[in-house]
């Protein structure tokens, strides 16, 4: 029979079911689970027990299920198969790995939150690249913004990243615009310098760092760079370095010197044109319309607000000035007791 079947490729079992008529077949009106039917074979509670109890041994603590279980089997404790010793791990949550793992470090990074309520609260800075005329031509733009006000306060570019440059760079800013509360950066070599760190605890500046890979901790520095970068005027490819030079002062100065509303750019011309038509050839806007138009209407920008770096989800009014560095800024470093 099994050589017929396999000849005519039948499984012998639907053979039989179609010979018999299925006669012997009961369906059952409520049938119980796989995985809740009671095997002859399986462990009993007392045998799971014990064996749990072999894995949390304080012997086998730093050893894997399956040295564990041929360890044991060596020596007469266990009884049962290594995939049921590994189904028993599995319930209890034991099985990956039991040794001790690298951690990235005891003290968790907290979330920076950084107020700033006028002008000289926070600093923000960072580093970015600037394409040169070659493919291997690289430029580097170290820019430092008064967060409260977007005002650029310091900036350079140079050929590499120096620890040197960006002490001197701040040296200059502080003597021109005095020395902020708080300078938030991000966790790049220049900014967790000793050197940079030993000139703002002279300065009397606190540092304030984001958390190592979140991409938005840092968020002013990282705007203001999309901006410089999007803005039309921006060459893809600067000519040299002086060119970069050059054109970042020119652009920082534009910057500077406008206003939050006329950092926008100026109208569309198209609307000029949508003017024009709409008044007519004679200039003026027809009787049909005249009716309908409204004089326009002054909106002053409104103050500038306080702002933050990460401030709380249910924080709406700004934090009081004894607060701003005492409960607000989480440096890096490890907070005394």
């Amino acid at each position: 029979m099994t050589r017929a079947c396999a000849l005519v490729g039948v499984p012998r079992s639907s053979y039989y079911r179609l010979a018999r008529g299925y006669t012997h077949y009961r369906p059952v009106e409520h049938p119980t689970p796989h995985a809740d039917r009671v095997q002859p074979a399986a462990l009993v509670p007392a045998e799971r027990q014990a064996l749990v109890e072999l894995l949390l041994a304080e012997e086998n603590v730093d050893l894997s299920v399956a040295q564990v279980y041929w360890r044991s089997f060596d020596e007469g404790l266990v009884s049962c198969s290594q995939s049921t010793c590994y189904r028993v791990a599995r319930a209890q949550n034991l099985t990956g790995d039991r040794r001790r793992t690298r951690r990235g470090g005891v003290f968790s990074r907290r979330r920076p939150v950084v107020a700033a309520a006028q002008t000289g609260d926070l600093w923000s800075w960072d580093i970015t690249m600037l394409q040169g005329p070659r493919r291997q031509d690289r430029y580097l733009l170290y820019l430092a913004i008064d967060v409260y006000s977007r005002f650029p306060v310091a900036w350079r570019i140079e050929y590499a990243e120096s620890t040197t440059m960006a002490v001197q760079m701040f040296a200059e800013a502080f003597a021109v615009f005095g020395v902020p509360a708080v300078l938030h950066a991000d966790n790049g070599a220049s900014m967790r310098s000793h050197g940079l760190l030993d000139a703002l605890e002279t300065a009397g500046v606190a540092a304030s760092y984001s958390r190592p890979r979140v991409s938005d901790d840092n968020p002013f520095s990282e705007s203001l760079f999309k901006t410089i970068k999007y803005d039309l005027s921006c060459p893809l490819r600067f000519d040299s370095i002086d060119h970069a030079r050059r054109w970042t002062e020119q652009f920082l100065v534009r910057y500077a010197t406008r206003t939050p509303a006329q950092r926008t750019g100026p109208a569309h011309p198209g609307l000029g044109v949508l003017r024009h038509r709409c008044r007519g050839a004679s200039g003026s806007p027809g009787p049909a319309r005249s009716d309908l138009r409204r004089a326009p209407r002054t909106v002053s920008p409104s103050p500038a607000r306080a702002t933050a770096i990460r401030p709380h989800r249910n924080q709406h009014q700004p934090l009081p000035v004894s607060d701003r560095l005492t409960t607000t800024v989480y440096s890096g470093q490890i907070p005394n007791p």
